[in-house]
């Protein structure tokens, strides 16, 4: 039986259910698994031009800040039905990657909960990203296999 956690889960994908039928499947908000999640790392990276001019003073040109997206799970479950919270588990994340939403550009949201609520309706960071990397390495097989998955994921 799911557990439903306090402050919900931090990371949405807008994606196709990969275990829907097809007459129904329509986009919406996915929620992934928290089940061993490890820490969530945001990174920024500037996009700038800088040049040294030719009496010694340095000249930037700042683009844009993009933010970088890092997260893994050891020993997730292989189908929603066994992680704790009954969201995507290692199966749906493969999927997803595979398919060709996960080849191009997709949106996410970020639940941050920074006034210590679940902001199940509101309060999100939404970005549009692309995945740079990700890893799916199984660990344990069984009547079900669990794995170890990482991701990295840019905003576009």
């Amino acid at each position: 039986m799911p557990i439903s956690l306090p402050r919900g889960t931090l990371l949405q994908i807008e994606a196709k259910d990969p275990l829907a039928s097809p007459a129904v499947n329509t986009l919406g908000w996915r929620n992934i698994t928290e089940h061993n999640r490890s820490e969530f790392a945001v990174d920024s990276m500037r996009i700038e031009q800088s040049q040294r001019m030719s009496n010694g003073t340095l000249r930037k040109f700042h683009i844009a800040d993009k933010k970088r997206f890092g997260l893994s799970w050891s020993m997730l479950p292989t189908y929603r039905t066994l992680t704790v919270d009954g969201y995507w588990g290692a199966e749906d994340l493969r999927t997803f990657y595979a398919s060709d939403e996960g080849k191009g550009t997709f949106r996410i949201r970020i639940n941050f909960a920074k006034d210590g609520t679940n902001q199940s309706s509101s309060g999100y960071e939404e970005y549009t990203v692309s995945f740079t990397d990700c890893s799916f390495v199984v660990v344990k097989r069984g009547i079900q296999a669990h794995w170890n998955v990482s991701m990295m994921m840019e905003e576009v």
